[in-house]
C-alpha cells in the first residue's frame, strides 16, 4: 500500500511540475512573441504542448491554447501549413474558440481561401457578436470575392464596435470610392488619417476622392501632403500636376464669370 501511495504521490508531483513548466513556457513564449522573437517563442510553445500531450491531456483546454499559441508563432514565421494545422487542432478541442477561429480566418484570407475564411468568421460572430476583428476579416473576404456591398456593411459594423479600427476605415474608403461615393470616401480617409497622420498613401487616396468631387484645390493639398511624407511618390507628383492644372482652370473660369 505504501509503495502504491508513494507512486501516486510521485505521479502527482510530476504532474504539478509539468503544469508549472507549461505556465512558465507559455508566459515566456508570449513575452518572446511581443519582442518579435518568433522562433524562440515557437520552441517554448512546442515544449509546452509536448508536456501536455505527454500527460495525456489531448482534449484539455490548456492543450487547445497550446495549439493556438504554436499556430500564432508559426504564422508569424510564415510557416503557414503548420499554422493552419495547429489552429484546426485547437478548434477541434474547443469548437467555439473565437480567437483561434478568427486567426484562422485571417490566415485563410492571406492565403486567398476566402470562402473558408467566411465560414470561420461567421462562427466567431455567432459566438462573440462584438468581436470587431471578425467583422473586419469577413469584410476582407467579401471584398476579395467582389461583394463590395456586404464588405462595406462588415467594415461599418467593425467601426461601430471599434471606432479607431484603422484598416476598416481605409478599406471602407476604397470601396466607397470604387462604387462612386467619393464624399463618403473623403470622410473615411480623413478618419484614417487621424489615426495615421504620416501615411502618404492615405493622402494620395484622399486626393483622388477630392478629384472625383472636382474639389481640385483640396486634391492638390492632399497630394502635396503625400509628397511631404514620400517625396519620391511619382503617382502623387503626377496627380498634383493634374490637380493644379484643373484648379487654375477652374479659378480662371470663375474669374471670367464674375467679371
Amino acid at each position: 500500500m505504501k509503495t502504491k501511495s508513494r507512486s501516486a504521490q510521485a505521479v502527482l508531483r510530476v504532474n504539478q511540475q509539468n503544469a508549472h513548466s507549461v505556465v512558465v513556457l507559455t508566459e515566456t513564449g508570449n513575452r518572446l512573441m511581443g519582442q518579435g522573437e518568433f522562433k524562440q517563442a515557437q520552441e517554448c510553445f512546442q515544449s509546452a504542448l509536448d508536456l501536455l500531450l505527454a500527460g495525456n491531456n489531448t482534449q484539455d483546454k490548456r492543450t487547445a491554447i497550446a495549439h493556438y499559441n504554436l499556430a500564432r508563432a508559426h504564422a508569424a514565421l510564415e510557416n503557414f501549413e503548420p499554422a493552419v494545422t495547429h489552429y484546426e487542432d485547437a478548434i477541434q478541442i474547443r469548437p467555439r474558440f473565437p480567437e483561434a477561429l478568427n486567426n484562422l480566418g485571417m490566415l485563410r484570407n492571406d492565403l486567398g481561401q476566402f470562402e473558408q475564411a467566411i465560414e470561420h468568421f461567421k462562427i466567431v460572430i455567432g459566438v462573440e457578436p462584438l468581436f470587431a476583428s471578425a467583422h473586419y476579416g469577413l469584410g476582407v473576404a467579401y471584398q476579395n470575392l467582389g461583394d463590395n456591398t456586404t464588405a462595406a456593411i462588415c467594415y461599418q459594423k467593425a467601426i461601430t464596435l471599434k471606432p479607431d479600427f484603422f484598416a476598416s476605415w481605409v478599406n471602407l474608403g476604397l470601396i466607397c470610392y470604387q462604387i462612386g461615393s467619393p464624399e463618403v470616401a473623403v470622410h473615411c480617409y480623413n478618419e484614417a488619417i487621424g489615426l495615421s497622420p504620416g501615411n502618404a498613401e492615405l493622402y494620395f487616396q484622399l486626393g483622388l476622392a477630392y478629384m472625383a468631387l472636382t474639389r481640385f484645390a483640396d486634391a492638390a493639398r492632399a497630394f502635396t501632403k503625400a509628397l511631404e511624407f514620400e517625396p519620391w511618390y511619382k503617382e502623387a507628383k503626377d496627380a498634383l500636376e493634374e490637380a493644379m492644372f484643373y484648379a487654375i482652370s477652374s479659378q480662371s473660369r470663375e474669374a471670367k464669370q464674375t467679371a
